[in-house]
């Protein structure tokens, strides 16, 4: 009996280990989020705890997102809970404009667009192959980012040509 307690204990502890990267940085009323690797339930809990922390200084006011899913590769299905979770808690907190930024996949945009929330009364989110038109759509609903180096040299993407 005692051995299968540490035989438990010992899969709890490897259980808890976090599998995928983040980064969260505002700039403006935008939230800029970069994604990267696969994420397991122990990530999208430890991101949640943390976006809900950082995002607190533009709670009732209109803010939007901008996430790059560049080099994120699927999550289990575990994480989905939590997200539609999430989302419904950033909108219900002044999210208005969302916008997710990727090179086509089809795995990205099926696992994506069925847990990510669609457009609907006083929310719009679109998809992007790059970070220009995210970032110019973000600035046309007039959530403009001010440093746009930020964006392109944290994701390596193109630096801006203008």
């Amino acid at each position: 009996m005692l051995e299968i307690k540490i035989i438990g204990l010992f899969y709890s502890q490897i259980m808890l280990s976090v599998h995928g990267r983040w980064e969260i940085k505002i700039d403006n009323n935008v939230v800029i989020i970069w994604f990267a690797d696969a994420w397991n339930e122990e990530a999208i809990v430890t991101f949640c705890k943390e976006f809900k922390q950082v995002t607190l200084p533009l709670i009732n006011k209109q803010w939007a997102i901008i996430s790059i899913f560049e080099q994120w590769q699927l999550g289990i299905p575990a994480i989905e809970f939590h997200v539609a979770e999430l989302c419904q808690w950033f909108k219900d907190n002044g999210c208005v404009k969302d916008c997710h930024v990727y090179s086509p996949s089809f795995l990205k945009t099926s696992q994506l667009e069925r847990i990510i929330p669609h457009t609907d009364s006083g929310y719009e989110r679109c998809v992007f192959t790059n970070a220009e038109m995210a970032i110019q759509w973000l600035e046309e609903q007039g959530y403009p980012i001010s440093n746009r180096q930020y964006v392109y040299d944290k994701f390596n993407l193109p630096a801006h040509s203008s």
